[in-house]
This record gives C-alpha cells, sequence and structure tokens, in this order.
C-alpha cells in the first residue's frame, strides 16, 4: 500500500491568539471532499492519492488549501481540547479510536499516555496530533501541531526563545528546537506503534505531508528540514530514553520526492545558510503584511510563496484563517509570475512532437518561464527559481546568471531527467526598462552572425548565455551522456531581448559547431515578442524556432528585419507599448492558430502624404492599422496579403517609399510626383506603382525613379504581342518564300 506521512504544526505568536477548528461531513472512500471548519472559518478540501504524485518540491493548491485547513484546525477555539482537529480526521476518513493519536491536549480521550518525561503528558502546551489511513494504493499518515496557547507558559517561552542550540551546520533558535524534538519523539513512538507505516516505506509507497502555521510552522520547518537531511546528522539532542536512540528517520528512509512540506506565517528559524540543506520541498506561503515571518533574525529553509491582505495591523494578518483564504483564492495554482500564473505541467511526450511545428503544450512552459524570468516585486530571481521548481527541477540543477549585479543580460540554465529523457532548459530574461530597450532595438544590424548581420545588443546576450551554457553543460556530466544516447531535448525560450537572444542561441545550437550535436528535432526554440534579428534573412535554416508575436506590439517589429524560423501571431488591441508585457503573451496563447505569417514594413518618407489601405474586401479601418510615425516617416506593417496603398495629393509634394519583408525582398520608390488631385496606388502584392484616375484605373506605371510611362492594359498587350507576332510570322513567311523562289529560279531542269 502506498503511504503518506503528514505533519501539521499549529500556530505561533506570543502576541495574538489564534484559535481554528476543522469541521466536515463526508464518507470514508479513496477520494473524498470535505468541509473543514475551524474557529474562524471554514474550507471545502479534497483528498486522495492523485494530489500525492505531484511533484513535492512545487506549490500545489489542493495540497496547500489541506494543510492551512488542517493547521488551524489544529487550535482550540472555543471547543474542548483536540475537538476540532478530531473533527477533521473524522470527516477525512481516519478512524478516530485507533489511528489517531493527540500528544499534549490536555484532557482529550485520545491524548498519548506515553511513561516517558519526553513528552508533556499533562501540560497543555506545544501540542500535536498523529493519525493514519489508507487512500487507494497510499497510506497516509497526519501529525498535527496545535500552535501557540496563551495560557501556557511553555508556549510563549517557545514563542520568544531566540538563543541557539545546534542544528545543521549553525544554531536554531532553542524554543522551536524543543517543539521539534518533542514531535521527533511522539512521531517515533506512534511509528513503533503502527507498523504498517515502516512497511510502506520499505515498499517504496510512503508520502509524508508536514504542515503547520506559526510556532507550528517553524516546527515544520525543521522537521522537513531534518527528513531531508537526516543522513548528515544535522541534530543530536535526543538524549534520555533508549526508546528513542533509533530516530523515525531512520524508520522512515523515503525520498524528498515523497515528503510534502507546507509552512504558514513561518518564523525564523536558523541562523545559518539554509541553502546547505537541500530543502525544494519546503513551501514557505508568507503574507507579506504579516509580521511574524520576519522574526527573529535569521532564515527560513526551503522556498517561499507570498500572498499580501494589505493590512497595517501585522498581528491580525496572522490569523490562521488570512492563510487558508489565500490558498483557496488569492494564490494561483501552477507556474506562478509576477502579475498570474500558468497551470501546466511537464512531461516527456510533448518532446517527442515534431520541433518545427507550433506545440501549445510546449508554448505555455514556455511562456511560463519566460515571463517567470521577470522579478515583479520581488528579491531577483524568485520567480524564475520558483518556476523551475515547479515544473519539477531541484535546486542542485538550477542556475542563475547575472540577476544580481545589474540585472543586464539576466538568464537561467536548468536540466532535470523526465521518463527517459534528460530535459535542458535555458530561458532567457527580456529587459526591466523599457526606455533602455527601445533604445537598445533601434541599433543599426552591425553585428555580423551567420552570414548576416544581427543587433549587437542581441549578440552579445547570445555569447554571454553561451558561454555560460557551455560551462553548465561541462559540470553536469549526464546531459552530455544524454546526447549522445540520443535522449536529450533542449527548451530554449525567451521574451523580447531575450527572445532576440533565443532566436541567436537556437541558431547556434542546430549548427554543426555546436558541443551537443544534436538533430534539429532534439531542441525546441519558442520567443515571445521578439524584435526582428536580423537585417535580411540569413543563410541558415531553423524551422524549430519557434516566434510568438503579439500583433500590436509594435516592438516585433522593430527595427525591420528578419526572424529565422517560423511566425505564429495572435492581437490584443492597439497597437504599440502597452501590448508589450509578458503577461499578455501568456493570457492570448488560446487565441494562436497554426498558421505561420510574416510581414512586411512600407515607409513613406512624407509623413504628410494622405493614404488609405485597402484590402480584397475594401477599405482598411485606419485605426485598426499596425502604424507609427516621427517627424520624417510613417511606417505601415502589414502581413501578408494583397494589400494596396492609394496616396492623394494636396499640394505639390515628392513621395518616397520603400518596402522591405522579412523574406528579404526590397523595393524602393524616390521623386514620385505627387501634385494636388493626383492618386498614386501601390500594389503591394505585384510590388506595382501606378497613377490612377478618379475610377481607380491606372493611367501611368510610375518607375522606381519616379518617372511615369503610359499604362497599358493587359490585353492591348496581349493585341501588341500579337500583332508583333505576327508580323514577324508574316516577315518570317514572306522570307522563307522569296528564298524558295530564288532557289527555284537558280535551279536547272532535272533538279
Amino acid at each position: 500500500m502506498k503511504k503518506i506521512i503528514s505533519v501539521i504544526l499549529g500556530g505561533f505568536t506570543a502576541f495574538s491568539l489564534l484559535y481554528g477548528n476543522f469541521y466536515g461531513t463526508s464518507a470514508l472512500s479513496d477520494s473524498l471532499s470535505a468541509t473543514i471548519e475551524f474557529y474562524d472559518g471554514k474550507a471545502e478540501v479534497e483528498i486522495n492519492e492523485e494530489m500525492f504524485r505531484q511533484n513535492s518540491n512545487g506549490y500545489h493548491r489542493n495540497i496547500a488549501l489541506l494543510a492551512s485547513s488542517l493547521s488551524s484546525a489544529s487550535y482550540n477555539g472555543n471547543k474542548e481540547n483536540g475537538y476540532y482537529i478530531n473533527r477533521a480526521y473524522e470527516n477525512l476518513g481516519f478512524d478516530i479510536d485507533n489511528d489517531v493519536t493527540l500528544f499534549s491536549y490536555e484532557g482529550a480521550e485520545n491524548n498519548a499516555s506515553y511513561d516517558t518525561d519526553l513528552i508533556d503528558i499533562y501540560g497543555d502546551s506545544l501540542a500535536f496530533s498523529i493519525a493514519t489511513r489508507e487512500i487507494g494504493d497510499t497510506r497516509l499518515l497526519v501529525i498535527a501541531l496545535r500552535g501557540t496557547n496563551l495560557n501556557s507558559t511553555s508556549d510563549i517561552l517557545s514563542d520568544i526563545s531566540i538563543f541557539g542550540k545546534s542544528f545543521c551546520k549553525d544554531d536554531s533558535p532553542t524554543g522551536f528546537l524543543n517543539f521539534f524534538r518533542k514531535v521527533s519523539i511522539g512521531l517515533n513512538f506512534y511509528i513503533d506503534e503502527h507498523p504498517e507505516i515502516t512497511d510502506s516505506a520499505d515498499s517504496g509507497k510512503l508520502k509524508v505531508l508536514i504542515t503547520g502555521h506559526s510556532l507550528g510552522g517553524a516546527g515544520t520547518n525543521l522537521l522537513g528540514a531534518y527528513f531531508n537531511t537526516h543522513d548528515e546528522n544535522i541534530y543530536s539532542g535526543f538524549v534520555g530514553n533508549e526508546a528513542v536512540n533509533t530516530m523515525f528517520s531512520e524508520k522512515l528512509d523515503i525520498p524528498q520526492s515523497d515528503i510534502f512540506v507546507y509552512s504558514f506565517a513561518c518564523p525564523n528559524v536558523y541562523y545559518g545558510d539554509p541553502t546547505v540543506a537541500d530543502c525544494d520541498n519546503i513551501i514557505n506561503v508568507i503574507n507579506e503584511s504579516d509580521i511574524i515571518p520576519q522574526v527573529p533574525s535569521g532564515q527560513k529553509f526551503g522556498q517561499f510563496v507570498y500572498f499580501d491582505t494589505n493590512e497595517d495591523n501585522g498581528i491580525s494578518a496572522h490569523y490562521g484563517h488570512k492563510y487558508v483564504n489565500a490558498t483557496d483564492m488569492d494564490i494561483p495554482d501552477g507556474v506562478r509570475y509576477y502579475g498570474g500564473a500558468v497551470d501546466t505541467v511537464l512531461n516527456e511526450d510533448m518532446f517527442y512532437q515534431d520541433s518545427d511545428e507550433y506545440h501549445s503544450d510546449i508554448a505555455e512552459i514556455a511562456a511560463a518561464l519566460s515571463s517567470a524570468s521577470y522579478n515583479g516585486r520581488r528579491e531577483t530571481g524568485y520567480y524564475i527559481n520558483s518556476a523551475y521548481r515547479q515544473l519539477g527541477f531541484t535546486s542542485e540543477n538550477i542556475e542563475i546568471y547575472n540577476y544580481i549585479f545589474n540585472d543586464r543580460y539576466s538568464f537561467s540554465i536548468a536540466s532535470q531527467k523526465i521518463g527517459q529523457t534528460t530535459l535542458l532548459a535555458v530561458t532567457l530574461k527580456g529587459n526591466s526598462g523599457k526606455s533602455d530597450f527601445y533604445n537598445q532595438i533601434n541599433k543599426d544590424f552591425s553585428q555580423p552572425f551567420m552570414n548576416s548581420m544581427t543587433n549587437p545588443e542581441y549578440y552579445d546576450f547570445y555569447i554571454t548565455v553561451k558561454n555560460s551554457l557551455d560551462e553548465y553543460i561541462s559540470n553536469h556530466r549526464e546531459i552530455l551522456n544524454s546526447a549522445q544516447d540520443g535522449k536529450l531535448k533542449i527548451l530554449v525560450s525567451g521574451h523580447s531581448i531575450g527572445g532576440a537572444g533565443a532566436s541567436l542561441l537556437g541558431a547556434e545550437l542546430n549548427s554543426s559547431d555546436s558541443i551537443l550535436k544534436l538533430s534539429e528535432n532534439d531542441i525546441f526554440v519558442y520567443t515571445f515578442g521578439c524584435p526582428n534579428v536580423y537585417n535580411n534573412m540569413p543563410d541558415i535554416n531553423c524551422p524549430n524556432i519557434i516566434n510568438i508575436v503579439n500583433e500590436s506590439d509594435f516592438v516585433s517589429f522593430m527595427p525591420f528585419g528578419a526572424r529565422d524560423g517560423k511566425t505564429v501571431a495572435f492581437d490584443s488591441g492597439i497597437f504599440g507599448t502597452s501590448c508589450y508585457e509578458p503577461k499578455i503573451y501568456v493570457e492570448n496563447l488560446s487565441e494562436i492558430k497554426n498558421n505561420y505569417i510574416t510581414y512586411r514594413q512600407i515607409t513613406i518618407n512624407n509623413p504628410y502624404a494622405d493614404f488609405e489601405v485597402s484590402d480584397a474586401d475594401g477599405t482598411v479601418d485606419k485605426d485598426s492599422l499596425k502604424t507609427l510615425s516621427d517627424d520624417e516617416h510613417t511606417y505601415i506593417f502589414l502581413p501578408s496579403g494583397d494589400y494596396k496603398i492609394k496616396f492623394s495629393g494636396n499640394t505639390n509634394e515628392i513621395l518616397e517609399l520603400s518596402e522591405k519583408s522579412q523574406k528579404g525582398f526590397e523595393k524602393s520608390y524616390t521623386n514620385v510626383s505627387l501634385t494636388d488631385g493626383k492618386n498614386i496606388e501601390y500594389d503591394i502584392e505585384n510590388n506595382n506603382m501606378y497613377v490612377i484616375d478618379e475610377k481607380g484605373k491606372p493611367v501611368f506605371v510610375v518607375q522606381t525613379d519616379g518617372t511615369e510611362t503610359e499604362y497599358k492594359e493587359e490585353s492591348d498587350l496581349k493585341t501588341e504581342t500579337l500583332v508583333v507576332a505576327g508580323a514577324c510570322a508574316l516577315l518570317v513567311s514572306s522570307s522563307s518564300a522569296l528564298l524558295i523562289f530564288k532557289k527555284r529560279k537558280n535551279s536547272k531542269k532535272g533538279d
């Protein structure tokens, strides 16, 4: 049977009394829903085996809601000791009489009575509970620790005790360690009484969920750290009883991927560097208005998920029901970025699709990573680190670059094994400052790259990433091994200038110079809002570069040139800078159709010329056109199609026009006379310019130097051609007849 341990630790604060209760109604089943009621609220939770098949180092709303509800239910509120937590277990399908044990819930019928002074049996302090049940092929073991009890001197002393004792490679506050120690001993006794738990661990079917609020969150954090690193003997403070000489961690030898740790409002628990312990599976949920997670001085193990109730009172923001509400409604599930989330997961099969076609599932992953590359209001690298771990990557294989110093050319590299395949992900961050970015993208294409010219900023970004990628690969031998075995896939993604760097990197990875020597179908490159990368299409072919463009984002058209690969598009609205944000790309992925398009830029060097654009359906509304203007030029950006532009002269003006397509086509017209009352039409599809009459019929053909020649209908041209051809034929025929006549005249009789 597959089995799960869940540890719920109650709240902490010496300043406020946080009560909770947990009540629900549901029949016993392998998968069920329950209404969990606590002192100041209730929550609808679910519990099933599938929940715990998710990766433990990512935030998952269903587990977080269950955990936060259990943490709040650990408090007594206005009920007798253990009422709410017992009701919670009962409605979640646990056997209260046989499989639920309370510790230090004074007066509760199922309070533990171990004959040892290592657990304060009669004192109502540092209370917790343990329960177990099966769910399908999984056994669930729950341990719930109650939070601060202001009637207990011991609880208050634990809250305010900041002096340290040895834990891991540094010290932790003594009070928090005392709680951790007590829970560990209770868990040890409980496991001895329930051998089915160790049986599950031995068969590789045990899962662990550890959770708690406040002081309980502190114990949760330390207990999770001990579970993850017990082989390193990070704590040796268990003395005084032979029964605990063999700790639970030695009895439950389970991998980190089976341990789920959720703390809520956790104070700082460690005075050293918490990254010395690999604790990706510890998820600390923090209300930014809550003062308790900020004290005492120190750090926490694991990673963080934030929300903000925007309260001035840091104590009321600490209440457990605020955390329950946040996990239920405020914190989005999935890969989070500043402004939203993408509820998506990685799987091996998605990277065995054709790399030269657009795939919405890969686009979701790439868009999530590209958006998470930005910091928003968080500390540098917060979102991208969280995004990788949400997708199953571990911190030991995640590297972020240039996020701390000048935040320029920032990018990240991560790898993980998915099934039999190794996935190498490279994500390039766009520029955080728009004004600087616009200056960068408007630089000339002056840097040589693969028989073409690119922007020097893009090139420098690409070189920075390439050098670090080569070093990363050399430090992760499994990547080269996977490449040699044909089991390596690469996902390169980036937004804006990050997309430009990603495009160049994709071209390099496709080339024979790449150290990985992969086939095109092993490389997936997705760019979002990528500016044009080359002045003209280079002599390379990278159909596996998929450029996702918002047709209203003018960054994707500047400076006008070429992009390798294929472009798919959506249109979010009015053309301009407001359509640049990465979240717009994430939110509009569902609007993308698998039709590949290219664009052309029409540059008018007379911005005062009146013009209208038409297509096969008639005149195109100017408000829907994608145009930019300055004092000297008007730029019109059009997708492939049968378009015409009509110019009307109001004064004696000279019109100059040029067309440039992303396929490399260029044509220019100079010195075109646009006098008062004169109409000029440029037929874009056929690349011809005409002077037209009032009915729109061509009168003259305008040459590229502005000279005009008489326009002749195609039928006239055919007639002229036939006449000329007929004349030629007649001439040839007459010449032949004359030649024959002469030949015969000169012939002898008998010949």
